[in-house]
């Protein structure tokens, strides 16, 4: 009695395992940002889970082919079936042995692309119902206030006493008009020193800035949190500063941070932080890297990511 071909004949001829997609060591994400940037904004990883499809689904489609052909071989050389037989069985059952292929196979493009990927560098700026601060010589026409102003939210922010930021500003020779509450709790809990925080200030020669940290993100941390956190601490030494992604100015990023500091993105009354990756090909906005012609070390070190 001829033998007949089935499916469990078929899946006894496949090795144990494929590698249907090769990565070479310069393969990687460095420049997707775009990309990346829209995995944080959908808080999700699916993005680049098809952008990868796309990228890599003909040549897993292309080895799966490579594949069959050999199987239909040796079906016809070491088991003795009829070509036409062979042909027909795998065009009936291509999806299903396609399957069992993909099943087996143990490539891992994605993975491999982000071991490759550079360190991320990022920008978390802080956002106020006052909308923003602007350049030093515009702020300094009406006088510096505390209450009420982006201003005063970034003192906040900071941890700075107010009132010793009005001494300070008043030694200086410039205005400050209202209240600057004494908050003696905060000594010794600033995240930046006073002297940095004056320099940065009067050195802001733009319009509608932003406090922002600067730092790096592991791509692989993002990853496997799934691009969704709540936090992010940004580590001691790492920098500061006034900076507009809609102008591409700002100060100098000065500000040396004096510990590490956690912030919350998920706004909270009415202050936030947006978390951002410096992107310096985005046709949307102005980067860090772009303005400043920094390279990627002016970030410092990678921040760590809280979900």
């Amino acid at each position: 009695m001829k033998k007949k071909l089935t499916m469990e004949l078929v899946k006894s001829l496949m090795d144990e395992s494929y590698t249907l997609v090769w990565t070479d060591c310069r393969d990687n994400l460095d420049g997707n940002r775009d990309l990346l940037q829209e995995c944080l904004d959908k808080r999700s990883p699916e993005p680049l889970w098809d952008k990868t499809e796309e990228w890599y689904g003909d040549s897993e489609w292309e080895a799966a082919k490579g594949i069959m052909e050999k199987l239909k071989e040796k079906c016809i050389l070491f088991h003795d079936f009829d070509e036409e037989e062979v042909e027909s069985f795998f065009e009936e059952h291509d999806d299903e042995i396609r399957s069992e292929i993909y099943a087996r196979d143990d490539s891992d493009v994605l993975t491999e692309l982000i071991k490759h990927t550079d360190d991320i560098p990022v920008r978390v700026e802080m956002l106020s119902d006052y909308d923003c601060i602007n350049s030093n010589w515009f702020e300094s026409q009406g006088g510096y206030r505390y209450e009420e102003s982006y201003f005063g939210d970034m003192v906040d922010a900071l941890k700075l006493n107010p009132a010793r930021v009005k001494k300070m500003l008043v030694e200086k020779g410039y205005t400050a008009h209202g209240r600057f509450p004494d908050r003696k709790s905060r000594y010794g809990k600033e995240q930046v020193s006073y002297e940095h925080f004056y320099q940065e200030l009067i050195n802001s020669c733009c319009g509608a800035n932003l406090l922002t940290y600067i730092g790096k993100v592991s791509l692989k941390d993002l990853y496997d949190i799934g691009f969704s956190f709540k936090e992010v601490i940004i580590p001691k030494g790492n920098y500061c500063g006034i900076f507009s992604f809609i102008y591409g100015g700002g100060s100098l990023f000065g500000m040396e941070l004096q510990q590490d500091v956690k912030l919350e993105l998920k706004p909270k009354g009415r202050y936030g932080f947006l978390f951002r990756l410096d992107n310096e090909k985005s046709e949307t906005e102005c980067s860090i890297q772009h303005v400043y012609g920094a390279c990627d070390s002016f970030f410092g070190e990678t921040l760590k990511i809280v979900s």
